[in-house]
């Protein structure tokens, strides 16, 4: 069976940290999300890690649960927090799941660059460049897809992508970016992810990308279990504290809000923005995800 046709069962939330204890503290736990996120039409997931602390969990999760596809590699946030031989493990990781059941359900990410953490200077973008360089190598190698982050530094992710053809699909997550970043990102054959922070009614420029990015091209993610930057991000030395983002939210019975069952009501939202009708919409969202998983090319089982 092809991820193509696994495609078929539901939608996918296309970005989503499964391995965080907050998801549950045992297999069971967050096996209840899954659960439930299929009782509302979502029925796989897309487990990306940020550090090689998550690698194991993400690799049991997705070992045991059939629904969910792993993403092995390093955040640019944690860039500086990676020491030793860390490539070769990752290297293995993904070579454990490019035969896993007979089809390529590894993927290189979160991966990318990120020059709005506090206190980014030319030495820590430099050390997130070699770190983004040194795990694309790994992806294009292997003709895997790749989840992408890029926050003020789009012009250079976008082309630093470019030299990397192998790799048979990029999803740039949560992507802030203008129009003309857009299209240049369109041209390499790009797919976009959004998540709820982005349809906010508040979120004036953030909706302004959803509704320009083309209707061919769009996914949709919880990045659950917090779709947002933690205390600190994007803040510049010396200006006071922000208030703490990082509470999480709850629903009565005490699931997370974003969740990979949470991503219906994105998408609906997302409609909303477009300007679609929501059967358009949802029969567009399954095409695209069809298309993006058809990129994650088949492998003979061992």
């Amino acid at each position: 069976m092809t991820v193509s046709e696994k495609s078929s069962r539901g939608f996918t939330d296309v970005h989503a940290h499964l391995y965080d204890k907050r998801f549950g503290a045992t297999l069971e736990e967050t096996a209840q999300y899954l659960e439930r996120a299929k009782t509302h039409g979502v029925a796989r997931c897309v487990c990306a890690c940020a550090s090689p602390g998550d690698w194991n969990r993400a690799a049991e999760i997705a070992k045991k649960l059939p629904d969910v596809f792993p993403a092995f590699g390093v955040h640019p946030w944690n860039c500086r927090r990676v020491s030793g031989d860390w490539l070769a493990p990752l290297a293995n990781f993904l070579d454990a799941f490019v035969a896993y059941d007979g089809v390529t359900k590894a993927a290189l990410g979160e991966v990318g660059l990120d020059f709005a953490v506090r206190g980014c200077d030319d030495e820590l973008r430099k050390a997130q460049e070699k770190t983004f360089r040194d795990q694309l190598e790994l992806a294009d190698a292997r003709k895997i897809p790749v989840t992408v982050h890029s926050v003020r530094a789009n012009e250079k992710v976008l082309s630093i992508i470019r030299e990397y053809p192998n790799v048979p699909a990029w999803l740039l997550h949560g992507w802030r970016a203008t129009p003309p970043e857009i299209e240049n990102a369109v041209e390499i054959g790009a797919f976009f992810s959004f998540s709820a922070r982005f349809v906010a009614k508040d979120a004036h420029a953030l909706r302004d990308v959803v509704a320009r990015v083309p209707r061919d091209r769009i996914l949709v993610e919880s990045d659950g279990p917090t779709p947002l930057p933690p205390d600190g991000y994007g803040q510049e030395e010396g200006t006071p504290p922000r208030p703490s983002i990082s509470i999480q939210a709850r629903d009565e019975e005490g699931f997370i809000l974003a969740e990979p069952a949470s991503i219906l009501a994105t998408a609906k939202e997302i409609a909303v923005v477009r300007r679609m009708p929501l059967d358009d919409f949802f029969r567009q969202l399954t095409i695209n995800e069809r298309r993006f998983f058809a990129n994650w090319p088949t492998v003979d089982s061992k």
